[in-house]
């Protein structure tokens, strides 16, 4: 590990390596504010205090409404890209959530809210990670850039784990850029994360970090 990776993690549920310039988002109550709040105040650094105002506070609101309707899908932490690579900004997040088994057919309906329809599925396939089975998909569909209305719709690439961590617990490790002239690169990005997963903090972590300039 370097300075320029961290290890994020959920005690006794998984822990995963980011590379330098993501940024993490608890969707715990007690948490999700101040995270925010430092996202917030990360973003906006040497930006005079009146200017930009108007904009701050309508991205304060939308993160804690977003975030407050992820927690509620079981997600436990949102993972953002908030730094520029090759000098470009790009979009690209990751929710990571825990789904429990409940009364039958809850767990899919719980998979199916989290991670929307099957359109646009490119690639859908059984792996292995973290030592157990998972399923991987990917897909590229046309969505809202937001949930405004009238929002432009735009090119969405997602590539999504289901892993079994348990007999009954799913960990769901949802990536989605629109960046669409870099998506190719940021599936390669997206996939070196997930490898990086261990379960019930066992293991050592390692980083391999993908070049973006280069095909897979």
């Amino acid at each position: 590990m370097t300075g320029t990776q961290r290890v994020v993690a959920a005690p006794g549920a998984y822990r995963l390596v980011l590379p330098s310039g993501w940024f993490t988002i608890s969707a715990d109550p007690s948490r999700r504010d101040k995270d925010i709040t430092r996202l917030m105040d990360r973003q906006f650094t040497g930006t005079a205090r009146d200017e930009l105002i108007g904009l701050r506070v309508e991205l304060d609101r939308r993160l804690r409404r977003d975030v407050a309707r992820a927690a509620e899908r079981g997600t436990t932490q949102i993972h953002a890209l908030v730094d520029p690579l090759l000098g470009l900004p790009i979009s690209a997040t990751l929710v990571v959530a825990q789904l429990f088994a409940g009364p039958a057919g809850a767990l899919d309906l719980q998979v199916l809210e989290l991670l929307g329809d099957a359109e646009g599925v490119l690639e859908n396939d059984a792996v292995r990670i973290a030592g157990v089975d998972a399923l991987r998909r990917v897909r590229r569909a046309e969505a809202p850039l937001t949930e405004d209305e009238g929002a432009p719709l735009v090119w969405h690439t997602h590539v999504d784990y289901v892993v079994q961590a348990d007999a009954d617990r799913l960990l769901v490790l949802s990536f989605v850029t629109s960046t669409d002239e870099v998506a190719e690169a940021m599936v390669v990005v997206f996939d070196k994360i997930a490898a990086t997963l261990h379960l019930d903090g066992d293991g050592d972590l390692t980083w391999s970090a993908p070049s973006l300039t280069e095909q897979p």
